[in-house]
């Protein structure tokens, strides 16, 4: 690999490295229950609420079909991704992404248990469901299946960017419908996507390191 293809491939480190950072920095601050976290959260509400309609409706809140949206949303995109990595004959990377997807089940987990974040308190006034919110594992994984298809995609494509388009559309979709569900507060979804970026940047590089476009062949 040459000097130019090697600075290329360890990009997804060096990403990987900066979301942790990040990653560290917003736990903190959720932590230790920072006015600026709260006051985030409040505001993200509102404009989802507004955007979407009354928290009290029909379809939002823990019974709502908002809950189900997102779950199949995140479902249907594992589904495209490994079907992708299968058809362009990366049986490996499909294999990576599930690798992923437990290491950062297995690292939310612990994250919630250092925080102990509470589960929002429902609008209609009900009782919050049991556990932790902080990180949102939804944000995390679709995040994590985002950075591994751009690894084995060629780089500046019509077809890498309409899956730089999409995935973004899918993450943003998943967080917000996780917190009109009442599933999660915004900066558990911020922080599920920086926890989707540190695991996820770290199997790209695991993957990409080996695609054929770093040498400069184009992937099919």
């Amino acid at each position: 690999m040459t000097g130019a293809a090697a600075g290329t491939a360890s990009r997804p480190l060096l990403g990987s490295a900066v979301a942790a950072l990040a990653l560290a920095a917003l736990t903190a601050l959720v932590a230790s229950g920072s006015d600026l976290v709260s006051a985030f959260d409040a505001r993200f509400r509102a404009g989802a609420d507004r955007a979407f309609g009354a928290s009290a409706g029909s379809w939002l809140g823990p019974d709502g079909p908002a809950d189900a949206v997102g779950s199949a949303l995140l479902g249907a995109g594992l589904l495209t991704a490994l079907g992708v990595l299968l058809y362009r004959r990366r049986p490996g990377a499909a294999l990576w992404v599930l690798v992923g997807l437990t290491v950062q089940f297995a690292a939310e987990t612990a994250l919630e248990t250092l925080v102990g974040r509470p589960m929002p308190l429902p609008a209609d006034g009900s009782a919050p469901d049991p556990g932790y919110s902080f990180p949102s594992g939804h944000a995390a994984s679709a995040t994590l299946i985002l950075m591994v298809l751009l690894a084995v995609l060629r780089t500046g494509t019509r077809v890498w960017w309409s899956c730089l388009a999409l995935g973004s559309a899918l993450v943003a979709a998943v967080g917000v419908s996780r917190v009109l569900a009442d599933a999660h507060h915004a900066a558990d979804v911020a922080g599920g996507v920086l926890l989707g970026l540190v695991v996820g940047c770290a199997v790209a590089w695991r993957v990409g390191v080996r695609s054929p476009h770093l040498s400069g062949k184009e992937t099919r």
